[in-house]
């Protein structure tokens, strides 16, 4: 657009020019694997909070939100999740995963950093969308060394569903003055989280969920990991118009 019509053109159409894009990505078995550091942390939240062992065999993790989590296994072992429960199991999980996460590795899979970096210096604005709540998603973010990319997030401290902590995502880079144009996560209900809040989805086969299923599952395109940073740069702008 040539200056003279940039300059001719209403407020609103400036602004909308000068809107960031905003991209929203999950963590786990996105951007990085804890390595198994969150089961115990969590089992003993569990405990502290609910007075009774935890049983993982009830439940899955996989694209599900720590909210969901810990009701579904209170209701399976016959405990009321009250909201003081509730607060108390947070309070212990994050007591107990932090200093695992300050001990152990957390691995970043191959070319997320270049990937990233790439996407910063490009002007996007990142966010995170995840079923982790907030303590622990930027624990993750800060440990694993990313946390200097991300500049907002919705959490399952926000909301137990994965599509409403979407939509409260898209609602803080709306606020921070940019426009959601993409979600990226591994899961079906990273996908289904995307759609729900009107977002294509880009699928990255790095976590738990084959390319197949991912694909199968609805996903406007998918990834088997970053190692080509070219590669997911280019998709990502080519979804981000759509």
């Amino acid at each position: 657009m040539s200056a003279e019509r940039l300059y001719a053109c209403p407020v609103r159409v400036l602004k909308s020019l000068l809107m960031r894009t905003a991209l929203l990505f999950d963590i786990d078995g996105t951007l990085l694997h804890a390595k198994g550091l969150g089961r115990p942390a969590f089992a003993e939240a569990f405990a502290a909070a609910y007075g009774v062992a935890a049983d993982f065999g009830a439940v899955s993790f996989v694209g599900a939100t720590d909210t969901a989590v810990v009701r579904a296994m209170a209701a399976a072992h016959g405990v009321i999740s009250t909201p003081a429960r509730e607060e108390r199991f947070f309070f212990e999980l994050t007591q107990r995963l932090l200093p695992r996460l300050e001990r152990g590795p957390i691995v970043v899979y191959s070319g997320v950093r270049e990937m990233l970096e790439r996407l910063c210096e490009a002007g996007f604005l990142l966010g995170v969308v995840t079923g982790n709540i907030r303590a622990t998603a930027w624990g993750k973010l800060v440990h694993a060394g990313l946390a200097e990319a991300f500049s907002f997030g919705a959490y399952a401290s926000d909301h137990e569903d994965r599509d409403q902590i979407a939509a409260i995502a898209c609602e803080r880079a709306r606020a921070l003055g940019a426009v959601p144009r993409l979600l990226i996560g591994d899961t079906p209900k990273d996908i289904q989280a995307a759609h729900a809040v009107g977002l294509p989805c880009l699928a990255v086969a790095t976590g738990w969920v084959g390319e197949g299923e991912l694909s199968a599952a609805g996903a406007d395109a998918v990834l088997a990991d970053w190692s080509d940073a070219s590669v997911a740069m280019s998709l990502i702008r080519s979804l981000c118009r759509e």
